[in-house]
């Protein structure tokens, strides 16, 4: 009888599709946090998906083409994108899951390891972020010395679930409830929801989903929105945790169902009164930002990061490389947009 070990076979890379959609959904999930891929990245990821190289060899050519450029140079503020795309595609190419606490860390590391100095390990303070689909209120985060209990507590649930006994609207409601509690823990000060999302997907296939991750290209601005959503209570407003924005989108990703528009207005807390000016049709960064100034010039950066969801900074790195400049005073001045072919 020959030697079981000997039936295992190595797993093939997928076919040209496969890498491709694996590619636009890690580029869209740099989105989360306000970041844009460069064209290298897109000629690498050509390379990959047509064969020439692998998904391994695609990372070290990324990792290659950073490490030779100094914080000053123009393509340097794409390191992180392109890094962490990169590797999201490494970790959603591979199937080795496992359903454990440590899988989070695990999965962090390798997304982050040299861009953070803390890839892998658990934040060390409790933080608040201003949102904007909650009118610049914020989600109530897990405490911090409680992480490793939390996500341990929420780990154990899962491995009691048994989701082939349960009926469609069931299985929605547990697994959008599962990654909601566990992006609600943050386990990690930053790329928390990139984490949870590649842990989400491969949780999701181990479950024997055949997963349509291609939602996430252009509307992980929408899955984020829909977790702030699923975790946010405040009665003396009259609003309670509401996980179905959740669940739409699960259900596109898991059961194929009818294609929809993810808009991020729909998720406002007061959505029947937002003004029309304000919707998100799955546009990238830029051109909200351009939107925004187009429509009111003296709108500040920081109405901006709140609106949007995203750090000061990254606002600021975003205008200066549009060409977005401001003139005037700080409490008088306006923004001024660059003249269509002329560089001004």
């Amino acid at each position: 009888m020959k030697d079981l070990d000997s039936y295992y076979t190595s797993l093939q890379e997928p076919g040209k599709k496969q890498k491709y959609q694996n590619w636009e959904t890690a580029k869209g999930l740099q989105q989360v946090d306000g970041l844009s891929t460069s064209a290298y990245l897109d000629e690498v990821a050509r390379r990959n998906i047509e064969g020439d190289i692998t998904s391994y060899e695609a990372a070290r050519l990324i990792d290659s083409y950073y490490n030779v450029k100094s914080d000053r140079d123009k393509e340097a503020e794409y390191k992180e994108a392109d890094t962490v795309a990169s590797r999201i595609n490494i970790l959603i190419e591979e199937t080795g899951f496992s359903l454990e606490a440590d899988e989070l860390r695990h999965i962090h590391r390798r997304l982050f390891e040299g861009v953070f100095d803390h890839a892998g390990d658990y934040r060390s303070g409790n933080i608040a972020k201003r949102e904007w689909v909650l009118d610049g209120d914020s989600v109530i985060y897990g405490d911090y010395h409680y992480i490793p209990d939390n996500l341990e507590r929420y780990i154990r649930r899962e491995r009691l679930t048994s989701y082939a006994k349960l009926d469609k609207e069931e299985i929605l409601t547990r697994l959008s409830k599962c990654i909601s509690d566990i992006w609600q823990v943050h386990p990690f000060s930053e790329g928390n929801t990139r984490t949870v999302a590649v842990f989400a997907i491969k949780y999701f296939r181990y479950l024997g989903f055949e997963v349509d991750n291609t939602v996430f290209q252009n509307n992980s601005w929408y899955f984020r929105n829909a977790l702030v959503r699923a975790n946010y209570v405040n009665v003396r407003k009259h609003i309670d945790l509401d996980g179905s924005f959740l669940e739409g989108f699960l259900s596109c990703i898991l059961f194929y169902t009818s294609p929809k528009e993810f808009h991020n207005r729909d998720l406002h807390i007061y959505a029947t009164t937002l003004p029309t000016a304000q919707v998100n049709h799955g546009k990238g960064l830029d051109a909200l930002l351009q939107e925004d100034i187009a429509h009111d010039n003296t709108i500040t950066r920081r109405e901006m990061a709140i609106k949007h969801g995203v750090t000061e900074k990254t606002i600021e790195r975003h205008l200066k490389g549009m060409g977005i400049r401001f003139e005037g005073a700080s409490k008088t001045g306006h923004w001024v947009l660059p003249v269509p072919g002329t560089g001004k």
